[in-house]
């Protein structure tokens, strides 16, 4: 639904990759701002700033799914760059799993297989299938923010138009990823379930994650704005800030070493 005031979605994803530079220079140089003297609790500021980002991209990338005229362009423009990205998301992180848009790559493949068996009107569980194939990859190849992010952007696509649905399911999504998938998965990686062990665990992951939750909940904000309108971008923007933003941080910390 278009209105003549809001933000654009060319305001809204430079909103997003701004965070995300945030959150990676976080990452990068986790000491930021301690090293410099200030607060360590200061140190958290660029990854709470970083939580806004992938809500608001993959908000776009189910209405890019919905409104495409050329979806195998979209998927390999999404596939293309998710190789690209690999490398530097790899250096810059320190990580050994897939990026973002490999995820989003997943999801934007499900919703292809999706669309085209309901138009050979196949049934619902067989037009699924896409969707239980790019999970089971999202959770073997460790993409970032995971399956749920997949089931997330699927979910978007489904809501359609209707905006207080799409915001609904995006809040949802946020709070099973950060609430529920996030502390589970860090859970399964403890190498023995001591009950010390455990307690040191939950005692570090439950605030943490409460926190991360409520800054991406923050993204609904924002999205709540957005007009409907395209505004002033270039596409290829945003597909090369990526590999380009993780690089250069990537490179720069080497050079400060």
């Amino acid at each position: 639904m278009e209105t003549c005031y809001g933000l654009s979605a060319a305001a809204l994803k430079y909103l997003a990759a701004l965070c995300m530079l945030l959150d990676h220079m976080g990452v990068v140089f986790p000491q930021l701002f301690s090293g410099l003297g200030l607060p360590a609790a200061l140190d958290l500021l660029p990854r709470c700033a970083g939580r806004l980002a992938f809500p608001i991209f993959a908000y776009f990338v189910a209405e890019g799914c919905r409104r495409t005229r050329f979806f195998h362009r979209y998927l390999i423009r999404l596939g293309v760059f998710a190789l690209v990205s690999q490398a530097p998301y790899t250096l810059a992180t320190g990580t050994w799993g897939g990026n973002v848009i490999l995820t989003f790559f997943l999801a934007a493949a499900a919703i292809c297989g999706y669309e085209r068996l309901v138009k050979a009107e196949y049934s619902v569980t067989v037009a699924a299938l896409p969707l239980l194939g790019a999970c089971v990859l999202a959770l073997v190849l460790n993409t970032d923010y995971g399956f749920p992010a997949v089931l997330l952007v699927f979910g978007l696509y489904l809501c359609g138009e209707d905006r207080k649905r799409l915001l609904l399911c995006l809040g949802a999504g946020l709070a099973l990823i950060y609430l529920v998938y996030n502390p589970l998965m860090g859970f399964l990686s403890l190498p023995v379930l001591l009950p010390r062990l455990v307690a040191d665990y939950l005692a570090a992951a439950v605030p943490s994650a409460v926190l991360y939750a409520l800054c991406a909940e923050i993204s609904l904000l924002p999205l709540a704005c957005y007009r409907g309108q395209l505004g002033l971008q270039n596409k290829w923007f945003f597909y090369v800030f990526y590999p380009a933003h993780l690089l250069g941080l990537w490179a720069l910390g080497l050079a400060l070493k």
